[in-house]
């Protein structure tokens, strides 16, 4: 379903120490509860990485119209946002977590510095007036911008923003159902994005995937929450990381997490473990597209909406592109 879209460009508090982060927010009008909600994550800040560029940009083309909430915020240190990049990530998994927070508490409240009360009041008054706040809500008795309930969010990190996308735990944020798009992850130089810290968010990613594929093997109705579910999407030419390295990577995740299963649940191994497995972990190459994506972007909001709105039946949850969309087998090799 499209909707209206009203959108923001604004500035909110980071919870960490109250920097100024640039964002621009986009809400659906009289947005049903239990909506869904799209957070976008962009690459490195000392490499030019923001939000204004090619692959968010067409993210919130695609999807911005069909959500509830999407957010396209700048880390610190990156376009109008204040503060420096940190050396290992862990100031901006704290950034995204004021982002998080904000869906959490339904409740959109801009930096006191940058916005005085009469610049919400207008905010305020133009929602409600285009029919994204109701006619009997009394803009005087709210403190921030209202949001609607969410029930499913993507976090959409794109390279070093998938770094700092999978430091964050689903558990933290329970109610919001989160689940990762990591777009281009660079697996090969994480090193030198996070320094000591490479080890941690690897295994943190390991752990994600091995934890929901024994949720999906238990089924959802034995855990009583949502499974995180995790896709990688990356170009058979990506510049930082090759698809050998990749390939490797992936089939150690899917290989640790069907040992984990094995493990805790014996009597699940075998099929039932494949595709619990096939569940957690989805993975997408894009022949020959490399780490900018130009002119190729329109590839990745397909992977994403195909795996995120339309999940691909059991058996069958890798991806490939070449000349034409396919589903094919996971293992590829």
């Amino acid at each position: 379903m499209v909707l209206d879209v009203f959108e923001l460009s604004c500035f909110v508090a980071s919870r960490l120490d109250g920097r100024a982060l640039e964002a621009r927010v986009a809400m659906a009008a009289q947005a049903a509860s239990g909506q869904r909600a799209l957070i976008y994550v962009h690459p490195y800040p000392p490499l030019g990485g923001q939000f204004r560029n090619n692959i968010v940009h067409e993210l919130s083309a695609r999807f911005d119209s069909s959500v509830g909430v999407s957010v396209a915020f700048n880390l610190r240190g990156a376009g109008a946002s204040e503060g420096r990049t940190s050396w290992t990530g862990t100031s901006e998994q704290e950034d995204l977590r004021s982002i998080l927070d904000m869906l959490h508490h339904q409740l959109l409240r801009l930096h006191p510095a940058r916005h005085s009360a009469a610049d919400v009041r207008s905010i305020l008054i133009q929602m409600q007036a285009r029919g994204f706040l109701h006619d009997d809500v009394d803009i005087d008795r709210l403190d921030g911008i209202p949001l609607p309930s969410i029930t499913s969010t993507l976090l959409c990190g794109y390279s070093y923003g998938s770094v700092i996308s999978s430091g964050i735990a689903a558990d933290e944020y329970p109610g919001l159902g989160v689940d990762y798009a990591h777009i281009s992850f660079p697996y090969s130089v994480v090193w030198a994005l996070a320094l000591q810290k490479r080890g941690w968010y690897l295994q943190r990613i390991a752990s994600t995937v091995s934890s929901a594929a024994l949720a999906f093997a238990a089924g959802p109705e034995c855990t009583g929450r949502h499974i995180p579910r995790t896709l990688f999407i990356a170009g058979t030419a990506d510049t930082f990381t090759g698809m050998s390295a990749y390939d490797r990577w992936w089939a150690q995740l899917r290989s640790k997490a069907l040992e984990a299963l094995n493990v805790a649940r014996p009597e699940l191994a075998g099929s039932v473990g494949e595709y619990a497995v096939d569940r957690a972990l989805a993975t997408v190459r894009v022949h020959n597209a490399d780490h900018g994506w130009m002119r190729r972007e329109s590839e990745v909001s397909d992977a994403i909406e195909a795996w995120w709105w339309h999940e691909p039946p059991p058996g069958e949850g890798a991806i490939d592109f070449d000349a034409e969309w396919a589903v094919v087998p996971r293992r590829y090799n």
